[in-house]
């Protein structure tokens, strides 16, 4: 019985811990900023409702990697919600964009990581690249939300970051009202990979926050395909179908 004491002890300390870390520090849902049942949920239950997973990790092929069908050689592709607009997740995302709290990006990217931790198809990942924003925007914003994303993924994954890989050479208006035509033609030459950092033969998880059209994606793949003759992925939070 003896034996058991330090480790029950531990398990009192560490409950009295998380328990005066809530109390302090309450769990907030990234969303609507309501309490959360616990640290390890990220929306409300009122939230959760009203957003919409995706079982994409979980599948080699999926609408994810059929976007990219016939244009661009990807091994594996996932998304963690469904995008909707007016969603909850729009609100979350608009939170981390647009009000300053970058770790919503974090917390998202350290779930999906979590999720795709024990999936074999995600398992041969040698590097995370963030999709990047314009030096201008990035400092107007003051960080890189697909960078956040990217690190939170790496945490659960235990794969490094290389923010270096790629760079946005072009300040391209929003891509919102677009087509898929007009954002191709806009993305075209906004990237460019690092012939710098030798990635050749590495297997490249390409993270952003939101898959609509593809086009910002597919270009940043392009230019790291060319550049570099390496293996690539993608991994998104939103997916707009």
């Amino acid at each position: 019985m003896s034996k058991l004491t330090p480790f029950l002890m531990k398990i009192a300390l560490n409950s009295y811990f998380t328990g005066l870390l809530d109390l302090l520090y309450p769990p907030l849902c990234i969303s609507c900023n309501r309490r959360t049942f616990s640290v390890q949920h990220l929306f409300c239950l009122n939230c959760q409702a009203h957003i919409h997973p995706t079982d994409m990790v979980y599948h080699p092929s999926n609408p994810f990697t059929a976007k990219f069908s016939g244009r661009i050689p990807l091994k594996q592709g996932a998304a963690l919600f469904y995008y909707i607009k007016g969603s909850r997740l729009q609100l979350a995302l608009e939170r981390l964009k647009y009000k300053n709290e970058p770790e919503i990006g974090f917390s998202l990217g350290e779930y999906l990581g979590l999720l795709m931790k024990g999936q074999d198809h995600f398992q041969d990942l040698d590097l995370i690249v963030p999709v990047p924003l314009h030096p201008r925007k990035e400092m107007q914003r003051g960080y890189n939300q697909s960078a956040l994303i990217a690190r939170g993924i790496g945490k659960s994954i235990s794969i490094p970051v290389e923010e270096r890989a790629l760079q946005r050479q072009l300040y391209t208006n929003s891509q919102v009202q677009k087509s898929r035509a007009d954002r191709l033609e806009n993305m075209q030459f906004a990237f460019k990979a690092s012939t710098k950092i030798n990635l050749k033969d590495k297997h490249i998880l390409l993270v952003d926050d939101i898959l609509t059209t593809g086009a910002t994606l597919e270009a940043c793949a392009l230019q790291l395909l060319v550049a570099h003759d390496c293996k690539l992925s993608m991994a998104t939070i939103g997916f707009s179908g």
